[in-house]
């Protein structure tokens, strides 16, 4: 092709990067791009099979199956090692939107050679053709769907779509997200995905936030055999890395802290350990003269990918509170609730782009000891400002209420302030075992409930 290209290279290894990973983004791709938009021959290669393969099997083409296709091509294969370097968990929109700025560019570079050629030849009207049709096809071009979309028309269509969604999460050799390992929560959800999901837990100081949240690695990692992504923002990565190890074996972190286990005892832990299918990776970040942005943990994530091969299951981040939103922006206290909402719908849009479930904890800044000891009340959308800004982008928002009196029994009360898939309004009371790293006592619960 004559023309050059108006975008660099590297967005064209970003965007094959984010289509193999993002069916909506390869579907555009396999319906727009073409030969001619494409720099090379192996880029052209790679895009016809990308295509065909999407066209056959309404997904993208794994990197193995694409190595498997080009096993003898060694250009095409570098290029699709490449895609694999660059892949950086790009939003599939951002990408949808450099791509139609692209093909724009890549069709005006190649009109401007055309009405040139002409000119130069004396062909004015062909000329002057050549340039109103571009306008004509630049004015209705566009790769965004329409805002109106008719359901009647679409009923079918979007059947088969959903159809093939859930027939290919069957299908999918990632494992299966749909417990928070707390009995009555699971109850609800009911086997429900987790996945691109966001559930968030609220609770004032001491109550057990960050319990909660390593009760979920812990389990996801043992139970279920999941890798855990956990974001340490509160406190420092030894005490995340020494409750987890003590979650791991049931026993108080302190005396894995100490090393007050016998050799003999650590030698059978070893192994316990050991033998457990998923894994816990802990990024923590300096709280000191330090911002972390969703950006940060949209990085952390794209790392991971690079480090380990393979996506988290669950990305733990404790606590949101901490974060600001991906534009960096100095949010002022006149601004807190605008502040929770744009962190929480970034964090939102990356579980859905990255398929994982999205598990945050939030400090109340109810500390009035005489409500919080009134057994009656539990922290909702109605009595709390954080509340009031997580419940929309949330799709779980759990508050963790305690009395005083609740905390010397090592019992709490659960409160759904809010699910978009199931009842809310419930509360239940669970009983911990924080002395053993145990968020759930199952038998003790059990025995609360019979009282």
């Amino acid at each position: 092709m004559s023309a050059v290209n108006p975008l660099s290279a590297e967005f064209l290894y970003e965007l094959y990067a984010t289509a193999l990973r993002q069916e909506p983004l390869c579907a555009v791709l396999a319906r727009h791009m073409r030969k001619e938009y494409l720099p090379d021959r192996s880029f052209q290669r790679v895009q016809e099979a990308i295509a065909v393969h999407f066209k056959t099997y309404k997904a993208p083409p794994s990197y193995a199956v694409l190595a498997q296709t080009f096993h003898e091509d060694y250009d095409a294969i570098e290029l699709i090692d490449t895609f694999r370097e660059y892949d950086e968990g790009q939003s599939a929109e951002v990408m949808t939107d450099m791509l139609e700025s692209y093909i724009k560019g890549v069709r005006l570079q190649s009109v401007y050679a055309e009405v040139g050629k002409l000119y130069n030849e004396n062909k004015q009207d062909k000329a002057e053709k050549t340039l109103r049709e571009y306008a004509e096809w630049l004015a209705g071009f566009t790769l965004k769907s329409s805002s109106f979309v008719d359901v009647a028309a679409t009923f079918k269509e979007r059947f088969e779509r959903n159809r093939r969604r859930e027939e290919e999460e069957e299908r999918s050799a990632a494992p299966r997200v749909s417990r928070f390992y707390i009995p009555y929560l699971d109850a609800l959800n009911a086997g429900r995905n987790l996945r691109g999901q966001l559930t968030c837990f609220l609770a004032s100081t001491g109550v057990g936030k960050s319990h909660i949240a390593k009760w979920i690695g812990v389990r996801a990692d043992i139970d279920d055999g999941l890798h855990v992504l956990h974001f340490q923002l509160e406190g420092s990565e030894e005490e995340a890395l020494n409750a987890y190890s003590g979650g791991l074996i049931s026993r108080n972190a302190y005396y894995y802290e100490r090393g007050k286990i016998s050799d003999t005892e650590m030698r059978h832990l070893e192994k316990l350990v050991a033998s457990y299918a998923g894994s816990i990776t802990v990024r923590s970040y300096p709280r000191f003269n330090a911002q972390v942005s969703t950006l940060d943990i949209k990085n952390g994530i794209s790392e991971y990918r690079k480090l380990k091969g393979y996506n988290p299951d669950i990305v733990i981040v404790d606590s949101m509170d901490l974060l600001t939103d991906a534009n960096r922006r100095s949010w002022g206290a006149d601004h807190e609730r605008a502040k929770r909402i744009a962190v929480a719908n970034d964090l939102k849009d990356l579980a859905a782009d990255e398929k994982v479930w999205m598990v945050v904890t939030y400090q109340s800044t109810i500390e009035d000891r005489e409500w919080l000891n009134d057994e009656r009340n539990v922290l909702t959308e109605y009595n709390c400002s954080e509340a009031k800004g997580l419940a929309r982008p949330c799709t779980h928002l759990v508050s963790l209420n305690q009395s005083s009196a609740e905390r010397k029994e090592n019992v709490m009360r659960l409160h759904v302030a809010k699910s978009r898939f199931f009842k809310k309004g419930d509360t239940i009371r669970i009983a911990t075992d924080y002395d053993n790293e145990v968020f759930y006592d199952g038998q003790r619960t059990l025995n609360l409930n019979r009282e």
